[in-house]
Parts: C-alpha cells; structure tokens; sequence
C-alpha cells in the first residue's frame, strides 16, 4: 500500500492535471498549441484515478477538488457573465452493464416508476448558453467555469443556422454545443498548411479556438453550426422532449437523431447503433446522452455536487489492450452464417475481463493473417464482446497454425458454401441443429415473442429428444413431455406452458419479427405491421410494394418477398397459424378519402415537425410514403434543407409541394 505522503502527491499532481485540462478545453484560445494535446480517454481516465483515490482516503481530499468544480479563470478578452442557472457537467458511463446500473438507481430513487428517457446524440464541440430576451438574441456565453463565462456574442451570431430573432419574448436562456463539420475542419487546416501555420488537433479544438478569436470576421469564415439541447430557463412544456419539440418550433436547431425511449433496453439498442454508426455522420459525436424525460422528475432526482442525477453521457472508449489468440470458437447463426470466434488469454478491458473476441468473418481473419498463438490489439467501444483491431506478426512463431475457414459445418457437418459477392461462410442446410436453435432462441426471446420460460437449456433438450424441431413445435408440448425433463417439476412445466398460451395473443409486429427474417429487425417489423395491417397482406405483397415504405430498401424488400416465396418458409408460418398463433391486427385510422389518397409521397428535408408526426398523417389521408424519388412519385413534400431528392423531383418533374400545401390536401388530419 502506498505511503500518506505518496497518496497525497500523487491527488495533488492529478488534481493540477486535470485542472490545467479544463482551463486548456473551456477557457483557453490557444487550439494550435500543446494545451490541446490531452483526447477524452486521458482526461476521463485521469479523472477516474483522482475519483478513487479521494473515495479510498477522504482526508486527503484538496479543498479545490477538480471533482467538485472546474477550476478555470475565463479569458481577459473577452467580458465575463455568470450563468443564472449553472452549467454542469455530466457523469460519464463507460459500458452498458454501467447504463443498466444508473438506470436502476434512476428507477430506485424515483420509488419504482420506470421513467422515459431521450437519447441524444453527445456532439463533440464546445457548450455555450444563449440567451434570447423580447424575442433577440441578447448574449452568448461559454461554459466557463460552470458559474460564468466568457460573453462571445458577436462570435456567436455569425453562426448561421442560428436566428438572431425568435417569436418568443419571454425570456428564454438555452443550451447547445457549439461544433464544426469535418469537411469544415479539413478545409481550415488545408489553408493553414497553405499559410505555413500550425494545424488543428480536430473539430472540438478547433470550434474552441475559433469563437474565442477577437476577430468576427475570421469567426464567421470558419462556418461554426450549432445544436440546441435543452432549456435552462423559459421552457413552455413539462417534458424534455416537448420542450425539444418547442425549439424546433421556434426554428432553433436541434439535432434531429434524437430519440425518445420507453426503456433501458432501447437505449442500449440507440447507443449501439451510433456506436457503430457514427462515421457516417458529418461531424463528431463522442457518445450518447441520456436524459429522462419528465421534468419533475428531475425535480425530484435533483443533482450531485457536480452533475445532475437524471442524465448521464455513455461514452464511446477506444481502450486497448494486448492479448494471445489460443484458439477459433466457430458458431452458426439462426441465418447459417458461420462465425468465428477468438479465444483469447484472460485480459483486463474497460474494467471488465476479457477472454472472447468477434473475428467477424474469415474475410477479416484472412486481412490480419491470423494464426494461432498470434499476440493481438483488442479494442472495445460500445460493443459487449470486443474486436481485434490488430497483430504483431513480428511475435509468431514459426510452426503457427494458420486460421483457415471450416470446409463443413460445426453442427450437421453439411459443406459450407460462401454465396457469391458474400463475405460469410454459411451452412446452407435449413434444418441444421445449431441454426434451429438459434431460431427457436430468437423466437422466444423478450423482444420478439417473449416467452421468458424458456432458454438455451431447455431447448437443447427438447431438440435432444426430438420434442422440438423448429418454433412452431413450441405450440405441440404438453405437460407430460416437459415434466420428465431434467430441472423440470410440475409447477415449471405448467409455468413455460402458460407462456406459451400467452404468447398465441401476439402483435403482428411481434410475430414478424420472431419469424428472423434477414434484415428485419423489431423496428422493420413494426413498420411492415403498420403498413400492411395484416400477415395475409404482407405475405402476398410484391417487393416493389414494399419498396414504397420509406425506412425499407430494396436488398430488405427482397430478403422479405423471398422469406414469404420460400416453400419451407411459407410451410412454418401455416403452422403456426394451425397450431393457434393469432397475431393481431393493426388497425390504422384512414379518412374516407382525400387528394392524397393512393398517391405516393417523399419527404425531403427538415420538416417542422417530426418526420414520424408526417408520415402517419400522411398514411392516414391514404398515401403511401417512399423513401426514394421515382417516375411512380406522386408527390415530394420538401422542407428547409433539401438535397438530392428534391434535384431528382425537379429532374422528373414532380410535383414538390410544402407543408401547408400538404396539410390543405388531408384537412390537418391528425
């Protein structure tokens, strides 16, 4: 254990750190300089170290504690103004087992209510406080210290996307993040190589540096944009997301990727999206904000000293660390895809032990040249199991046993086939074991028919004594071919029973979804529900039917019109239907008729109100939404900010029409 006087040096020289840090990211103007050169994973990490040695020795704890406030003075350039309500900062989670623990005490604190969440995206940039008084932007403010900020009003007005003048003159004080797009940043440091001048590390410090020049001019050719997130003072509404819905109304910015969840297990399913998504977008995002909704429930929550209890960020983590591949776990999916997976030597990973990689496919094995005994960079993000993200070939030994694909299957010992222009080995036998399994584990599981009864175990019996050879068998057990089973008294037998009989009550989209149709995930499913209203009508739709919904593509239209063409296919869902599976269905309230009924509508660019709220309104005045522009359009409905698809409209001459136009046409239906 280490000495008092070792502890205490070590908390003093974190604490210095860290402060330096903060005064570097919030009120320093010196982007080209080393004050920038700590990322995210050294300061939290930094900040984690000093957490647990101040929780381990209390009294050792500095009165000026970086983990009590941000020690920062703001920059004499600029005139300083306190915040009325402070701007804190948020807590940091680094996994989903972290995720489901907050929610839990979220849950605990609040009595049992089971709160709704929005998910937000955490834009990688600078936060500042705006504040609008009789309708006009009065000031702008950067976070400072938490307490007060440097005032950079002028600097914030060139920002285009934001207006100067809004039609509320209450006075109204909001939030959001200040940041720069990739293709900005990449055309600033261009002409500073060109000028011979020190490049920016990235986005974030370059937005930083840019609002705090005392140049406007300059300012206003970088082309700063801005997403509001959150009312500080003046909200209208009592939810976060209604008052999010109140800002778009008041055309302030707010980033459209944000999503309300009625669980914790959809807020996962969001972060692990973006996680693997991100590149796609045009600028940073270095996590996931989740905040709940209701605002009296942050009343009642309240705050740390430091953060708010009723949100929290989950952070992306690119953490690494060195491990030997020992050997190849080979799994086959419910799809006959043929997975391989690494066995690794046990290794410490964002603070959980590790011993299990994803290796993909063999088309990512063949890339790294793996062998066996090969010493390997893992890396873990948001994902549960981590990647191998490189080898050190220069570490293998001679006689290493290269990785090489299964000529058969693991489970039925059928000859893998690799489909062409198809970087999966599959096993192409539908009845194999493994992938009937996972099938019947799928169509059990909580999000498609939830069947909580029954898990892994007990389906490898009842497959054992060929009780169970595909999910429909589920609906022939009886009590006396349960009860024999291994762990299986009456009152179990009777339990997995009963859930079963519940289960024959299902939503369409449910049973949709349990069918694991390739590509169609819970949310697909829904939506095929919603159109289609009936499993008789989505059975007998062509591709190019479903096609015309927008959130469908043609490569997932096709995996489901074949799904419903293939005999064996068609065979199983006959026989769910036998065997008493009603799913319900969807009833969806539709005028008598209207200019847009039968018409076909696309949506293009940012609409006043949710795309969601559009689209149903749209598909109750009878039309049918597309997601792509084609000689079939009826109609484009366009808002601000279109891009290609209102080219192509305008190339085929289609009819563009705006919201009014559009509402004209259904009557504001609701």
């Amino acid at each position: 254990m280490p000495s008092g006087s070792t502890t205490q040096a070590r908390i003093r020289d974190l604490s210095a750190k860290i402060h330096q840090y903060n005064f570097s990211y919030y009120c320093s103007n010196q982007t080209d300089s080393d004050l920038f050169s700590c990322n995210d994973e050294t300061y939290d990490s930094t900040v984690r170290e000093l957490k647990a040695l101040e929780n381990q020795f209390p009294k050792l704890k500095l009165e000026d504690s970086p983990t009590l406030e941000v020690k920062a003075e703001p920059n004499t350039a600029f005139p300083t103004r306190k915040h009325q309500t402070p701007m804190l900062s948020l807590g940091n989670l680094y996994s989903f087992d972290e995720l489901i623990s907050w929610d839990e005490d979220i849950r605990k604190r609040l009595g049992g209510q089971k709160p709704e969440y929005v998910c937000e995206l955490k834009i990688d940039g600078v936060a500042v406080s705006l504040i609008y008084r009789n309708g006009i932007l009065e000031a702008g403010v950067t976070r400072g210290d938490g307490n007060q900020g440097e005032e950079i009003t002028p600097n914030i007005k060139t920002i285009r996307s934001l207006p100067v003048m809004i039609k509320d003159e209450n006075y109204l004080e909001v939030r959001g993040e200040v940041y720069l797009l990739r293709k900005n940043f990449n055309y600033i440091n261009q002409q500073r190589t060109i000028k011979g001048k020190p490049l920016f590390k990235n986005p974030r410090n370059s937005a930083a540096g840019t609002l705090r020049l005392l140049d406007s001019t300059e300012t206003r050719r970088r082309h700063l944009d801005v997403f509001i997130y959150t009312i500080a003072e003046g909200g209208p509404q009592e939810t976060h997301a209604g008052n999010l819905d109140y800002l778009c109304q008041l055309e302030l910015p707010v980033n459209h990727e944000t999503k309300k969840a009625g669980s914790i297990e959809e807020v996962v399913e969001f972060c692990r999206n973006w996680e693997e998504h991100k590149q796609e977008l045009p600028y940073d995002i270095d996590g996931i904000v989740v905040k709940v909704n209701e605002l009296r429930q942050h009343r009642q929550l309240g705050f740390t000293s430091s953060s708010p209890r009723w949100a929290t960020a989950v952070k992306f983590s690119a953490e690494q660390a060195e491990s030997v591949l020992r050997e190849v776990e080979i799994g086959v999916g419910r799809t006959g895809n043929i997975t391989p997976v690494a066995i690794l030597d046990p290794v410490e990973l964002n603070g959980t032990t590790v011993s299990r990689a994803t290796l993909h496919n063999y088309d990512q094995v063949n890339r790294f040249n793996l062998h066996l005994g090969d010493h390997v960079t893992l890396e873990k993000g948001g994902e549960i199991i981590p990647k191998i993200v490189a080898v050190d070939p220069t570490l293998r030994a001679e006689a290493a046993q290269k990785i090489v694909p299964p000529s058969k299957c693991p489970s039925c010992g059928t000859s893998a086939v690799r489909p062409q222009d198809e970087v999966e080995w599959r096993c192409p036998n539908q009845n194999c074991p493994a992938q009937q399994k996972e099938k019947i584990l799928h169509f059990v599981s909580r999000r498609a028919m939830d069947i909580d009864t029954i898990g892994p175990a007990l389906i490898e019996q009842l497959m054992s004594k060929n009780l169970l050879q595909n999910a429909a068998d589920l609906y022939l057990l009886r009590h006396e071919d349960l009860s024999v089973l291994e762990r299986m008294g009456d009152k179990s037998a009777e339990n997995v029973l009963d859930s079963i009989e519940i289960s024959r009550q299902c939503n369409l989209g449910q049973f949709i979804h349990a069918l694991g149709i390739t590509n169609v995930g819970e949310k697909t499913a829904d939506i095929l529900a919603q159109h289609f209203g009936t499993l008789e009508k989505l059975m007998s739709a062509s591709a190019e039917d479903m096609e015309l919904i927008e959130e469908i593509g043609p490569v997932t239209a096709k995996n489901i019109f074949c799904f419903f063409q293939d005999p064996e296919q068609k065979q199983l869902v006959a026989e769910f239907l036998e065997r008493g599976v009603r799913p319900k269905e969807e009833q969806i309230r539709q005028i008598s008729e209207s200019p847009l009924t039968g018409k076909i509508v696309v949506l293009t660019g940012t609409l006043s109100e949710p795309r969601e709220v559009w689209k149903k309104r749209l598909i109750q005045a009878g039309a049918k939404v597309s997601g792509s522009v084609s000689k079939k359009t009826d109609f484009v409905l366009a808002g601000e900010n279109t891009g290609s698809k209102l080219e192509k409209a305008e190339r085929l001459e289609v009819e563009v029409i705006n919201e009014t136009a559009a509402l004209d046409f259904i009557g504001n239906v609701i």
